[in-house]
């Protein structure tokens, strides 16, 4: 199954992240190792400065240390992925990298249901990221031990933005259901446009996929729209092969946890040829003589003729 796409800004991988994840903490950035010829690999040490999140304390050690050191293993990214910058705190949406490591929407694939997962990448692969020195983060992590420990997704910079989303979604019941609506029936001619918007709801918010019929819909005539809490389905010209039912469906972070909204679209391909209608006004006459028998005389000066009633 595909990753999920989310919505709108940085925040929202941030919140799902920090959910899934086993550990989340700050670290700065103590050390740096070179880069492995021929794997593209390389060791960063964080220096722990808080810890938001350690749900193995409890069950396998004793837990994360403000000023302990952690070691994690990192792939140098592509020269394509560079374009967002490094740390994953603030570059473009579109940026091309993989949302297993980066935790940023992904490309679409033929997959009828999506998967809110952050996880290294197939094969034990490491994370994609270019880790900078000296700069803080927030890593997200899973693991057996302070000594065994891989990466979910690409560490991002430790700004305030991102910190509250960490907190909004850790704190004692802030965990909110998820939920989508929003769509509904319309009717419209072709080569007219039509929007679908679909709202969501939800501590952390879902990830929304669009389908027509069932199929997941593949962005070329149609082009598809994130904001913060909200995604909007476009079509420019829609025509009768547009007609259809569409759902907007949202799924949270625990597998299987999916909300619908849907609407059935109709496209007319019918031109329209109806005649708009209007109030028939009569003046005087200029004439009395016009209308025989006692008729009374009007002039309908919209149509420029004159009738007898």
């Amino acid at each position: 199954m595909a990753p999920c796409a989310h919505l709108g800004d940085e925040t929202n991988d941030v919140s799902a992240r920090a959910y899934a994840s086993d550990v989340v903490f700050e670290g700065k950035v103590r050390s740096k190792g070179p880069v492995r010829p021929g794997y593209g690999t390389y060791g960063v040490t964080f220096v722990v400065q808080r810890v938001h999140k350690d749900a193995m304390q409890a069950v396998t050690y004793e837990g994360l240390r403000t000023g302990s050191p952690v070691r994690l293993y990192f792939r140098e990214k592509r020269a394509e992925n560079n374009a967002g910058g490094g740390g994953g705190g603030g570059g473009p949406r579109n940026a091309p990298s993989s949302p297993l490591q980066s935790g940023r929407r992904p490309s679409r694939r033929p997959d009828t249901q999506c998967v809110q997962r952050f996880a290294p990448s197939a094969g034990g692969q490491a994370v994609e990221a270019n880790i900078k020195r000296g700069a803080k983060y927030l890593v997200f992590v899973a693991g057996v031990g302070p000594h065994n420990l891989s990466v979910l997704g690409e560490p991002v910079l430790r700004t305030q933005k991102n910190v509250e989303a960490v907190r909004k979604v850790l704190c004692r019941n802030c965990i909110q259901p998820i939920g989508v609506w929003g769509l509904h029936n319309t009717t419209l001619k072709a080569k007219s446009a039509l929007k679908l918007m679909c709202r969501a709801k939800g501590n952390p918010m879902p990830a929304l996929q669009w389908f027509k019929d069932g199929q997941p819909i593949t962005v070329g005539r149609r082009r598809i729209q994130y904001k913060k809490k909200r995604s909007m389905l476009v079509i420019p010209r829609v025509r009768p092969d547009d007609s259809g039912k569409y759902e907007c469906r949202g799924t949270g972070v625990q597998t299987g946890h999916v909300a619908v909204t849907s609407a059935q679209v109709v496209v007319n391909s019918k031109p329209d040829n109806s005649t708009a209608l209007w109030q028939l006004l009569g003046g005087p006459c200029s004439g009395e003589s016009y209308c025989l028998n006692g008729g009374t005389c009007s002039f309908f000066q919209t149509i420029g003729e004159l009738a007898c009633s």
